[in-house]
């Protein structure tokens, strides 16, 4: 359980400042857009960042951190 609640952690901590970032530049390129077209301009970003890039690396680290602690 405890590997389970640092890994949710080591991803939070890295979607939470990209989620953050990413909306204040939809603020400040997107305003005027729709918030359906902005959480689709969001997550059509976010999405395949995480899932393809994100998750793995922190899959990995995740491993190698946990290997140290052993």
């Amino acid at each position: 359980m405890r590997i389970v609640i640092f890994r949710t952690v080591l991803v939070w901590m890295i979607v939470w400042p990209l989620v953050t970032g990413i909306l204040i530049l939809l603020g400040l390129l997107a305003n005027d857009l729709a918030l359906v077209v902005q959480t689709l301009v969001l997550t059509a970003i976010l999405v395949p960042l995480i899932s393809l890039w994100l998750a793995p690396a922190m899959q990995r680290l995740a491993t190698h951190l946990l290997k140290g602690k052993q």
